[in-house]
């Protein structure tokens, strides 16, 4: 934070230089839409809005919402893991708090958000409705997926921490079951992103966007990051945790 107002009290008729002062991740959200804040610096958010056709209640909205969220680090996907060593209830914790959560909200976010970009702009932007049909297949396997994980998973993989060679033997074939389970998912939903991002052509912005398609555009990819992340701690920590942990049960 800077010395700025804070961005929750401003308003459209704060210029682009106090919103971008105001939190430190408000000028790359505004970059990740397509405003080049250096060049709008004196101008009020209405103004620059009104310039290019945007919706400045709309803007505001995200970028307060977003303001602690700078997931898009425009191709840096690095992350210190923390350090749980063994403990699955922590690692389980952290996926839930980390990705669950956040993936939830940006999925509702999306799936609030294109059914009215498509019906407006889907005539002038094809891609918008090659990729219709495998969002809404990944909309079914990331509710499937989060509900899985949240509700039935997680909970198997606690009652592993301390349990007896007694007390495990009886949950033994569900975690199994369940890894298998997640295995599968990764694929299909690594497969589905990359093909909604080629049928998407990468969700670049055309010059003459609406907000709310940039808008649209930035949380798919934000999600799309993020998932890779998600999936990636489950590949490399959380399989293979279980796994040994239920080679020693």
């Amino acid at each position: 934070m800077s010395n700025g107002q804070s961005l929750k009290g401003l308003t459209p008729e704060a210029t682009i230089g106090q919103i971008i002062t105001s939190e430190n991740n408000a000028g790359s959200l505004l970059s990740s839409i397509g405003l080049n804040p250096k060049n709008h610096e004196s101008e009020t958010l209405r103004s620059v809005c009104q310039q290019k056709k945007w919706s400045e209640a709309e803007v505001l909205k995200w970028l307060k919402k977003n303001q602690q969220n700078n997931s898009l680090q425009n191709g840096n996907d690095e992350e210190r893991l923390p350090n749980f060593g063994s403990n699955l209830n922590k690692w389980c914790s952290y996926l839930e708090k980390y990705y669950l959560t956040k993936n939830r909200k940006l999925l509702d976010d999306i799936n609030r958000d294109f059914p009215q970009v498509r019906k407006i702009h889907g005539n002038q932007y094809e891609w918008l409705k090659n990729m219709h049909w495998h969002l809404q297949k990944l909309e079914e396997k990331l509710n499937y997926y989060f509900n899985f994980q949240r509700h039935k998973l997680f909970p198997l993989l606690r009652k592993l921490k301390d349990s007896k060679r007694n007390t495990l033997h009886g949950i033994i074939n569900k975690v199994e079951n369940g890894i298998l389970i997640l295995e599968e998912d990764h694929h299909e939903i690594l497969e589905l992103t990359n093909v909604i991002t080629k049928k998407g052509q990468g969700f670049k912005n055309p010059e003459e966007a609406c907000s709310t398609l940039r808008i649209l555009n930035y949380n798919v990819k934000t999600l799309f990051s993020s998932l890779r992340k998600q999936i990636k701690t489950e590949q490399d920590i959380l399989i293979p945790l279980t796994k040994q942990k239920l080679e020693s049960g």
